[in-house]
């Protein structure tokens, strides 16, 4: 037996985050990143866990892998595929650790992918990458820009003075 002296009142409740997002593009970022085995045995996998930065699904997780090593060349293609994307979205041409990717936003396309044999839950599956538009997805959107109408152009341009203006201090002074 453990005596925890745990009252539930004492702690704050945590919202549901085990909805799906819906289908579409968020702003994300990795957070964690790792090479892991594949549970075949078949080759390893980079495994990613992205953040949600989109108003409304901030902090959500959602999370990817990739068989960047595999006995199949056909699936280590693809991944490797999914990988350059992912690279070129936060502008990266070479990736020599996978720690290069962490906190650089961009957009990922998140699908819902649903089990047609109902063994097994829908899920969120990250499906593309691009790059974040600055102005739009990560600082609020600018107000509209008011159509003005240009200031009227004069017809004729005022005549440049001959000489240079005298100081009201020294007029009437001699040089």
């Amino acid at each position: 037996m453990a005596i925890l002296n745990f009252n539930v009142n004492e702690v704050e409740k945590r919202e549901n985050s085990y909805e799906l997002l819906p289908a579409g593009w968020y702003t994300a970022q990795i957070t964690e990143s790792d090479i892991v085995p594949l549970n075949s045995g078949n080759g390893d996998a980079l495994k990613l866990t992205f953040e949600v930065l989109t108003e409304g699904y901030r902090n959500r997780k959602l999370w990817t892998r990739m068989n960047i090593r595999h006995n199949n060349p056909q699936a280590e293609s693809i991944a490797k595929q999914q990988l350059r994307e992912l690279c070129e979205s936060v502008g990266l041409a070479s990736l020599p650790d996978s720690n290069l990717l962490h906190y650089k936003p961009m957009q990922v396309r998140v699908k819902v992918r649903t089990d047609d044999t109902g063994r097994y839950e829908p899920q969120n599956e990250i499906a593309g990458y691009k790059p974040v538009s600055q102005t739009s997805q990560l600082l609020p959107a600018a107000p509209a820009a008011r159509q003005a109408t240009p200031p009227a152009v004069p017809s004729a341009a005022p005549a440049a003075p001959t000489q240079p203006p005298v100081a009201p201090w020294l007029k009437g002074k001699a040089a």
